[in-house]
């Protein structure tokens, strides 16, 4: 099923297999999309970039048929001018997404999501047809995935290539990636990087969506950059340098944030000290990290990076060690005993773990600061939305109103009022476990930004990042996780580069 069409020498000579031109789509008075003009390529893939709100996930969505535009028009080649009535009729014309929410029914096999739809009414279920066809589709593409497997057993790696196949079985030649590798390994990342290349090889047109640069360098042929629901620049991937590329997504030039720089370094007094603690996830971990300081942790998922920031903030109990704050002893039985020690945890999983969407800004800032907004129990609500409305202009959040429900702000400013939430406690050690992660360019470099001046201030910030530039962008030592143990730490100095990291990462995982 993908089997290898062959291409023409230049892939801008063919014809677009998906055309959309003058795409406006309005919602409550926001105007999303502004007259969007997007070619689609077989044989290429084609990156959408632009912040969290540019429109990207709202044209996916036009292009899908999960919404209407208001304006503008969509054509397939060969077919002309068509309407997309929804995700059936989409799939019906070779459309697949591949969505951080993937449309699949996990208690369903792999066989039976592959085909799903495909029958109507009271008609029966030709299964050993469609496992048949399944199949073939797998051997090409995931051979080591079984028909019969339920869903549910799948990692998300693997969902991902049975949303791919659900493509595929319909004839699919546009395929739209939207922030595929947000919850996969960097091993996962590389497989399904093959899985795009075979896709583009076999003459599919691909869209990528993602706020991860060193992915649209290692994956794209052509970009598209939206800003406020207009195109600002398209064109070939090599007609842009990365700072390039920031500045048309932000909109102003990011270079002091985003610089390669490296921070200078710090002596001072240990804020906070771990001698050789141990949990159930980690062993003998010793780290102390001065006043103005930041330190990063690397290592692959599972290394027990996140178990170490755990331990900090009394989540995972000590089974050894133990673990000071100020030059004083400390017991960290429950968060709640971090708090009172000056430790604030702003976890991965910004909406299962530290925001309620549904709620406003104002609450979701209250959180955790009841002791300072309340008395016996009952809440001060003048003096919360003063202080709140204080961290609003001072972290530049947006919208700007305290009232405004947190599902409605970008990832960046959620992470910003979360970071405030914490400013408002009074806690000196910060830990970041992935905080940029869903985050575009310009909120990152607002990021990096405030973690520089959390540190400047006199914190201790402990950093966990996948991201090995944003480590060296931003911390002054990094320390390296394998095993559940702190192998290794080093200074961030002039020679400390990427490669390096990942020798080093490569050889305690050897050790």
């Amino acid at each position: 099923m993908l089997s290898v069409i062959p291409q023409a020498e230049d892939g801008e000579s063919r014809p677009p297999a998906l055309r959309m031109t003058g795409i406006a789509k309005r919602f409550a008075g926001v105007q999303a999309l502004k007259g969007v003009d997007l070619d689609l390529r077989g044989g290429q893939v084609h990156a959408l970039l632009g912040e969290n709100g540019a429109g990207k996930s709202t044209l996916m969505k036009v292009m899908f048929g999960i919404v209407q535009p208001d304006e503008g028009a969509i054509a397939l080649d060969p077919r002309g001018a068509v309407r997309i009535d929804g995700p059936r009729d989409a799939l019906a014309m070779g459309i697949g997404l591949v969505s951080q929410e993937l449309s699949l029914v996990p208690q369903l096999d792999v066989a039976q999501n592959i085909f799903l739809g495909r029958t109507r009414g009271l008609k029966l279920v030709p299964r050993v047809g469609f496992r048949r066809q399944a199949r073939a589709i797998l051997d090409d593409l995931a051979p080591h995935l079984h028909t019969d497997t339920p869903v549910a057993a799948l990692g998300m790696a693997d969902r991902q290539l049975v949303e791919i196949s659900r493509t595929l079985a319909r004839g699919g030649r546009i395929i739209a990636f939207d922030e595929p590798t947000s919850s996969l390994t960097p091993a996962e990342q590389e497989s399904l990087f093959a899985v795009i290349r075979r896709l583009r090889a076999a003459g599919k047109a691909i869209v990528y969506i993602s706020h991860r640069m060193n992915e649209i360098r290692a994956i794209a042929d052509r970009v598209t950059i939206l800003r406020d629901g207009e195109v600002v620049a398209s064109g070939p991937i090599g007609d842009y340098s990365e700072a390039r590329l920031n500045e048309l997504i932000a909109g102003r030039e990011l270079s002091r944030e985003m610089s390669a720089e490296k921070p200078a370094p710090v002596a001072s007094a240990p804020v906070i000290e771990l001698r050789g603690i141990s949990t159930a996830r980690i062993a003998d971990v010793s780290l102390a990290i001065g006043a103005g300081e930041i330190v990063g942790l690397s290592g692959l998922v599972g290394s027990g990076r996140s178990a170490i920031l755990r331990a900090c903030f009394g989540i995972d109990a000590l089974s050894g060690g133990e673990i000071g704050i100020a030059g004083r002893r400390v017991t960290l039985g429950t968060p709640a005993d971090a708090m009172r020690a000056g430790i604030a945890l702003i976890p991965e999983d910004r909406r299962g773990h530290a925001i309620v969407p549904m709620m406003d800004v104002e609450r979701n800032f209250g959180l955790g600061n009841h002791d300072r907004f309340a008395s016996l129990g009952v809440i001060k609500g003048a003096e919360r939305q003063r202080v709140a409305r204080r961290y609003v202009d001072e972290l530049h959040i947006r919208p700007a109103s305290i009232g405004t429900e947190m599902r409605n702000l970008s990832g960046g400013n959620q992470q910003k009022v979360v970071i405030a939430r914490w400013l408002a406690t009074g806690a000196r050690v910060f830990l970041f476990d992935e905080p940029t992660r869903g985050i575009d360019v310009g909120a990152k470099a607002e990021i990096y930004a405030l973690l520089r001046r959390l540190a400047a201030d006199g914190a201790a910030l402990l950093v966990v990042s996948s991201e090995l530039p944003e480590l060296l962008l931003i911390c002054h030592r990094i320390g390296i996780v394998s095993g559940g143990r702190l192998r290794n730490i080093v200074d961030n100095d002039a020679g400390l580069t990427e490669e390096r990291l990942i020798a080093l990462a490569a050889r305690e995982d050897n050790s």
